[in-house]
């Protein structure tokens, strides 16, 4: 065997002076390039791989490992490629569009309709006051609107950053484009935001804006339903145990597809669970975890954030029941120095341009899942060898390998669910539950697990509004959406005049942050109230046949995705198989498509 010459070694590390490679293996002159001087905060990353598949493979390096380091540096060379273009494109689209204050003009526009409605007469209800439903406000409020309410049913704004407040919360997006694009936060004290953060800068937003004024907090909407006669929404609320009803020109569901938590149905005897229990989304802080047997059933995105957690607590043991196993990828997460605070906070235009570089490298994961190319094949062997690495145990190794393609369900992003599930006092039980017992979960296998606590990380009910909507001559959207839930473009439904939805069918992401769809749907709904303002329109309703045809297509593109493809049910499918969740594309198409309200395709009412 021919071992590398410490020369060859000196770009990694100029210290290392044990041969540990084969000759054929010495980088290259562009491998040096681009891991030395374009991605340098990598390189220890790269030496750690190389070292440690060198030493377990006796000094040789086998070619499928050499060739999991070579994907890395392919993905590397292809993402680098991406952000090159992505910033062109960026710069460009600036010139054309913003340099000459088009787009400032264009949100300066006011409205011209009538502020001082009868009592109760809004022009636009929103629900929700999550980043969409304060968005809605923001954005109506710029363009000159006062009168218009938002409703939240929690005591505070954040939706489902308010709601969700399990142990290790924390955002899978970039804390720079997981915020608005016209408020960047320089105080992220993390590359990864967590939960009290993010619902800390949305508090942040409401009062800086001035739109906690607008808000009705502990206050349900149990009904919607269209008044054809006076050409207005019936708002029903209740709070504390009083019903009232309001009325609006338009009204933004702003409630979102993570809004319910979903607990499952098919398990008999959870009735009878004499212990504590509760759901991620609905966490209970007096329950105490020291010494006790705790059951987490789920392995999803919220699973391997608060399975850590628990286990920390001293807990005695910790089940963790899983399905089906879900493909995780490192989180490269790390603090946010105070001198790069003050750097985001003096200079604003390199936090967004940061914001911008964070993007395109996100946009360039729908190469792999969106086209399935030519990320896909090198995406399979890195997290792959992600879980190699990390879990040594081969009969543990196989109960977490996934059949399934990566990216059919949703990634995760973590550093220690596979650690943990190697502690002594966690076991993975990969047979399904059978029946709940009074202090015990019994498999179908027939072992019995005896618990004090069951923790639901089951997800949400994604596949419906959280409240009765009725449209024209009492048309229900939940019968019309019992086939399949459909939207044009995510926002507006045939039947329903002056009722727009925010992150609708087809417009979550798997890939990239869903502020930027919220962002540019709070646009288009913006754009097409100005246009009813401005030509005295009483209401729109979207064509049925456009309606159609648009998800026609949609669901022709959603065919060649890794959603469909990747041999998986996740809960981006309906019960019929079809991604109701997901946008097939790129997001910066979504923008594009969103920015002008295409009056032509909508039915008018004066």
């Amino acid at each position: 065997m021919n071992n590398i010459r410490r020369e060859e070694m000196y770009w990694l590390n100029p210290n290392w002076v044990q041969p540990v490679r084969k000759s054929n293996m010495a980088p290259t002159y562009w491998q040096r390039l681009f891991m030395t001087k374009v991605f340098n905060i990598r390189r220890d990353l790269y030496e750690e791989q190389i070292c440690d598949i060198s030493v377990r493979s006796g000094g040789e390096v086998s070619d499928d490992k050499q060739f999991s380091v070579d994907c890395q540096m392919i993905h590397y060379l292809l993402t680098i490629i991406v952000v090159l273009l992505g910033l062109i494109s960026q710069f460009l689209y600036w010139l054309v569009f913003d340099s000459f204050g088009r787009y400032e003009n264009r949100s300066k526009r006011k409205l011209k309709c009538i502020e001082d409605q009868k009592d109760g007469e809004y022009n636009a209800i929103i629900i929700g006051t999550g980043f969409s439903g304060i968005g809605t406000a923001i954005k109506l409020k710029k363009h000159g609107m006062n009168n218009y309410i938002l409703i939240e049913r929690h005591g505070h704004v954040g939706g489902t950053w308010y709601a969700n407040k399990y142990p290790g919360c924390a955002c899978d997006v970039p804390s720079n484009l997981y915020s608005y694009s016209f408020e960047p936060n320089p105080k992220w004290s993390h590359y990864f935001s967590r939960q009290p953060e993010i619902a800390e800068y949305l508090e942040y937003c409401t009062d800086k804006y001035n739109i906690r004024r607008h808000i009705q907090f502990n206050t349900n909407v149990t009904q919607l339903k269209w008044i054809e006669e006076r050409q207005l929404w019936q708002v029903t609320t209740q709070s504390n145990n009083q019903e009232k009803q309001l009325f609006a020109r338009i009204v933004v569901a702003a409630t979102g597809p993570l809004s319910n938590a979903s607990y499952p149905t098919d398990i008999p005897g959870i009735d009878q669970f004499q212990g504590q229990m509760c759901h991620t989304a609905e966490w209970d802080k007096t329950i105490d975890f020291k010494n006790k047997r705790v059951a987490v059933v789920g392995t999803g995105a919220s699973a391997i954030q608060v399975v850590p957690e628990i286990q920390q607590m001293n807990v005695s043991e910790l089940f963790v029941f899983q399905r089906t196993p879900p493909w995780v990828i490192p989180r490269f997460d790390r603090p946010i120095s105070d001198w790069e605070k003050n750097l985001f906070k003096r200079f604003p235009i390199i936090q967004k341009l940061i914001r911008g570089i964070v993007y395109w490298i996100m946009e360039s994961l729908a190469f792999s899942f969106a086209y399935r190319w030519p990320l896909k094949f090198i995406n399979d062997k890195l997290v792959r060898y992600n879980l190699e690495k990390q879990i040594k145990n081969i009969e543990l190794r196989k109960e977490v390998t996934p059949t399934w393609e990566f990216g059919c369900k949703r990634m995760l992003i973590t550093n220690d669910w596979y650690s943990t599930l190697q502690k002594p006092n966690v076991k993975l039980v990969t047979t399904r539950i059978q029946e709940i017992k009074s202090h015990s979960i019994i498999t179908q296998n027939g072992d019995e697990y005896p618990v004090d606590i069951i923790i639901w990380s089951t997800g949400f009910h994604t596949q419906e509004l959280p409240l009765p909507v009725y449209g024209i001559n009492g048309c229900s959207l939940g019968k019309q959406w019992s086939e399949t839930i459909q939207a044009y473009r995510g926002v507006t439904v045939p039947n329903f005049p002056n009722f727009f939805i925010l992150l609708g069918p087809n417009t979550t992401l798997g890939h990239s942050s869903v502020v930027i769809m919220i962002e540019s749907q709070i646009n288009y709904i913006a754009e097409a109230f100005l246009y009813m303002d401005q030509n005295n329109i009483q209401s729109i309703e979207i064509k049925q046949d456009v309606h159609e045809k648009f998800n026609e297509n949609l669901q022709l593109k959603l065919k060649r995705t890794v959603w469909q493809k990747g041999g998986c049910h996740s809960w981006y499918q309906d019960a019929k198989g079809n991604n109701t969740s997901l946008w097939p594309d790129f997001t910066w198409i979504y923008v594009l498509l969103m920015k002008n309200f295409d009056y032509e395709n909508y039915i008018f009412r004066t």
